[in-house]
């Protein structure tokens, strides 16, 4: 239920919910700082405590969007290869004898119709139901070419057809894989909670110095939570700043028409 509020969020409010956190952050320890926090040594150890908490902030940080960044390559990477995989079984398809290949190019269309719309807009039943589409129209592929391979049992097309059908299957599962695996939201929350502490440490420094550093706390929320965004943003290719691109698969459709 949370992973579908976060993934239901715009951009603009995942950020202004991550910027009002940190800033809240930020002026609670400020505020406990000023009440408890006075004394000779006391803003020291508050400011040694945010250095920690930033550092280990900032490990987590580079952990996170390492873990956010893969994935998104990986995305990326197998819309290519379910691309290729269309256009070669496409070119095959029309070298089939008996003109067994022209259901298959329409199957094929079908198949990257469905292969760009995949995941878009974010809604888990579309997304099931478009799964379970590929997954028929894969079956009367292999049943087109089963017709193919019974009237012409030794036919080189058809044994390249079936080569090039299997990493078409392949292709699919990988993608369909590759867009449910996101980076767990029990990283994504270890994650904001090293972001409120260290800006709780580092109000409270300014509290007990009896300093304002709201400015400079803002800037620091602000940039913050642009880094922690983004990163959550990479795990939505369906939208947002960072998309995956289908132009291979709009490229591969347009190859596809029967002749």
């Amino acid at each position: 239920m949370t992973f579908a509020l976060v993934q239901s969020l715009s951009l603009g409010s995942l950020f202004f919910v991550v910027f009002a956190a940190l800033l809240l952050a930020s002026e609670a320890g400020h505020r406990l700082g000023g009440r408890y926090g006075r004394g000779r040594h006391r803003d020291k150890d508050a400011a040694t405590l945010a250095t920690a908490a930033f550092a280990l902030l900032a490990l987590l940080l580079a952990f996170t969007y390492s873990m956010a960044l893969a994935r998104y390559d990986m995305r990326r990477t197998v819309v290519l290869d379910q691309a290729n995989a269309l256009r070669d079984l496409g070119r095959l398809a029309s070298l089939l004898p008996d003109d067994d290949g022209t259901p298959m190019l329409y199957d094929l269309r079908r198949d990257a119709d469905l292969a760009i719309g995949l995941g878009v807009p974010y809604d888990p039943r579309k997304f099931d139901a478009d799964v379970s589409d590929m997954a028929d129209v894969s079956t009367r592929l292999w049943g087109h070419l089963d017709a193919a391979a019974a009237a012409a049992p030794n036919s080189f097309p058809v044994y390249r057809a079936t080569a090039a059908l299997q990493a078409l299957d392949d292709a699919t599962e990988r993608r369909v894989t590759a867009l449910r695996n996101h980076v767990p939201l029990t990283v994504y929350g270890i994650l904001l909670a090293a972001a409120l502490v260290a800006m709780g440490f580092a109000g409270h420094g300014a509290g007990a110095a009896e300093t304002s550093r709201r400015v400079s706390a803002a800037v620091m929320a602000l940039l913050l939570s642009a880094v922690v965004t983004v990163t959550l943003d990479l795990q939505r290719p369906d939208r947002g700043t960072v998309e995956i691109p289908v132009t291979p698969l709009l490229d591969a459709r347009a190859t596809l028409a029967p002749k």
